[in-house]
């Protein structure tokens, strides 16, 4: 099955769930929030509002998804054809991220405008999407139920969230620069501020680092989850 025809199928699974009907409520809840914000406090709630938009969606709607899809044995009929592993969870990436851009910029035209720095801004929800829906896929294949889930996605999640207190000046150190979300942090300040191209290429490197590792890790769990299912390896083929 082609990634486009996993995507389309993702697409409309999540329209099926309410999940457009629910973020489009939780979108009209943050703009009225960030109406009320003084605007020499704006910039910095916005890049942390949109840090938190992709990262929650990603790592929650994820993992919740593939329990779904797991309870409604969706994967006995999926897992029947040839479909790549690979497919699969680029097809989860792509669709969340659609939603997490869709919604950060239904948050950031209301209450600032146009980003300053709009690609940047872009790839900053779109890595950071990526990089949480795989850890929340990584976390629901480990897990067996949604409070097993929770507790998992939580513990992955909370060592990648450090850097957040550098961006509040609580507790500042050089290696938060080792961190996924250092560079989600500073490609989304595009939205307030012009990105060096210096700063710009470290940001894309080390998500893109992070997500070749997660995204290894969720391969491995998936071609493990299948196998116990179907007892063969077509689904690893690239």
């Amino acid at each position: 099955m082609k990634t486009w025809k996993l995507f389309i199928f993702d697409m409309r699974f999540q329209w099926k769930q309410r999940f457009y009907v629910v973020y489009l409520f939780v979108c009209s809840v943050y703009v009225g929030i960030l109406h009320a914000i003084p605007d020499s406090h704006l910039g910095k709630v916005l890049v942390l509002l949109t840090f938190s938009d992709p990262s929650a969606l990603g790592l929650l709607l994820a993992g919740g998804i593939v329990l779904l899809e797991r309870g409604q044995g969706i994967w006995n009929s999926l897992f029947a054809t040839p479909v790549k592993l690979w497919e699969y969870l680029l097809a989860k990436c792509l669709s969340l991220s659609l939603l997490s851009l869709a919604a950060a910029f239904a948050i950031h035209l209301p209450a600032s405008g146009w980003p300053v720095s709009p690609l940047y801004f872009t790839l900053g929800i779109v890595l950071t999407s990526f990089f949480f829906t795989l850890i929340g896929i990584a976390a629901a294949l480990g897990s067996h139920s949604i409070n097993g889930f929770l507790i998992r996605s939580q513990a992955y999640a909370l060592v990648f969230v450090l850097p957040v207190l550098g961006y509040l000046n609580v507790f500042d150190t050089p290696l938060y620069m080792i961190f996924p979300s250092q560079g989600s942090l500073l490609l989304l300040s595009g939205s307030v501020h012009l990105l060096s191209h210096e700063d710009g290429g470290y940001a894309i490197a080390v998500l893109v680092i992070w997500i070749g590792i997660v995204g290894s890790l969720a391969m491995r769990l998936l071609s493990a989850t299948v196998r116990n299912t179907d007892g063969g390896r077509r689904h690893e083929q690239i």
